[in-house]
């Protein structure tokens, strides 16, 4: 297979074309992203001792570097001996900067950057976890891996409200809930298929995750799983728990999700349900 044939063959492609997405607009979802968790980590260690707080970062960016992605080690200065310094100075010039030119050049063109900052974003959340619960535990591991995804969640909510019209919890019904979940999903490129709508209940399937599959892909589908299943659950609920209790609707609503395909299922289920 030739190269652009084998970067093309990503599943992000397949993702960002369901939910009408291009290259260059994804890249500011992975490679922000990227920085964006990286600092949302690093404050979140502020409290940590020094000694435990250079030993995660450096654990994470070692694994990273380890995987053996020629053009997100050059580009990101990535080493045996991780540079915190120069890492943290560099993902913090690029979340300020949305030209940054390290959020085209991290490939050959366009689309190899988009495959590797896909790449790096999902082999850094892998990490995250799993070296907060080596040097944490998994109670205090978890808090904080739960806080990381949560700041997700809040940080693109304005942008979401303005472009929805959304002002007050008043304007929140079922219908607006669903937009505002669509929205959310498709900016991963995680297309839904309705399964169930009314003034009550909203259910959809997600159809495959780039995430996922680029995890897999590149970890193995068992030492994938070895993060995913304990995580994804608590995670991403109380990822729209967060929402709805930011949006001021969660005693009129709430949120779960009983099916992961990161934890064996063939689809991911997401479940909205107006509060009795």
């Amino acid at each position: 297979m030739a190269a652009n044939e084998a970067v093309l063959s990503n599943p992000i492609f397949e993702a960002i074309n369901r939910v009408g997405q291009t290259p260059q607009e994804a890249i500011h979802v992975w490679g922000q992203g990227l920085a964006v968790h990286h600092g949302n980590l690093l404050a979140s260690l502020a409290e940590n001792e020094a000694k435990v707080r250079e030993a995660i970062l450096t654990d994470i960016w070692k694994f990273v570097h380890q995987q053996g992605l020629a053009d997100v080690n050059y580009g990101l200065g990535l080493t045996a001996e991780p540079d915190l310094d120069h890492l943290n100075r560099l993902l913090s010039e690029i979340l300020a900067d949305a030209e940054h030119p390290k959020l085209t050049g991290l490939g050959a063109d366009v689309n190899a950057s988009l495959v590797n900052w896909v790449k790096a974003f999902t082999l850094y959340d892998w990490a995250a976890y799993t070296y907060l619960e080596k040097h944490l535990g998994s109670k205090d591991g978890l808090k904080i891996y739960m806080g990381l995804w949560e700041s997700f969640a809040l940080g693109v909510l304005p942008d979401m409200k303005e472009a929805l019209g959304i002002d007050r919890p008043e304007d929140l019904d079922m219908a607006m809930i669903k937009t505002l979940s669509e929205n959310y999903w498709a900016a991963i490129g995680c297309a839904g298929t309705t399964t169930r709508f009314n003034d009550d209940v909203y259910e959809a399937e997600l159809s495959d995750c780039a995430y996922w599959l680029n995890m897999k892909d590149m970890l193995g589908e068992a030492k994938a799983r070895s993060m995913t299943l304990k995580t994804e659950a608590a995670v991403s609920v109380n990822y729209y728990d967060a929402i709805l209790k930011a949006l001021g609707v969660f005693d009129r609503y709430s949120f779960t999700m009983d099916q992961f395909q990161c934890c064996g299922d063939d689809h991911c289920r997401v479940r909205f349900e107006r509060r009795t």
